[in-house]
């Protein structure tokens, strides 16, 4: 399994529904393995029935290319409140919101920082306190916005 051809073909059917590839995780589920898909829109956001029928369309791509012989578990659905964060477009698109940074090592004796985005330069995410992080120092950025911006949402 080619988990670069894997991904390369999710992300072309979910970009030409209409859709961005916000993270592709790949695990295994009794035995079987389980290729859990996170779709957004910027306009309108992802509904239930779109990703009923994105799943529809990803796993004629996943059948059509032989990528998962012996079967597979196929879960697609939005990013939630607390959405990855990984890609430059992404901490632009957000910036000014809450994030939540957890580091693959300690920096200053920590591998979690909160702040709020302010940027992105020269390939580094700027947050609230002068913090900086290469993306490569990065395991996991998420969104962590406060209580009260959930409920605002609903």
């Amino acid at each position: 399994m080619d988990k670069s051809k894997i991904e390369s073909e999710v992300e072309n059917t979910v970009a030409s529904n209409g859709f961005e590839l916000v993270d592709l995780r790949m695990a295994s589920h009794n035995g079987k393995p389980l290729l859990q898909v996170y779709v957004d829109r910027e306009a309108g956001g992802v509904l239930l029935d779109d990703c009923g029928a994105l799943s529809e369309k990803l796993g004629e791509c996943l059948d059509t290319n032989n990528f998962y012989a012996d079967g597979y578990f196929l879960e697609v659905s939005s990013p939630g409140v607390d959405r990855v964060v990984k890609k430059e477009k992404d901490f632009k698109r957000f910036a000014g919101q809450q994030l939540k940074v957890r580091l693959k090592r300690p920096v200053n004796g920590s591998r979690v920082y909160y702040g709020v985005i302010t940027g992105f330069e020269n390939g580094q995410v700027l947050l609230s306190g002068d913090l900086k992080f290469s993306l490569e120092e990065i395991e996991e950025a998420r969104l962590h916005p406060a209580d009260d911006e959930i409920f605002k949402r609903k």
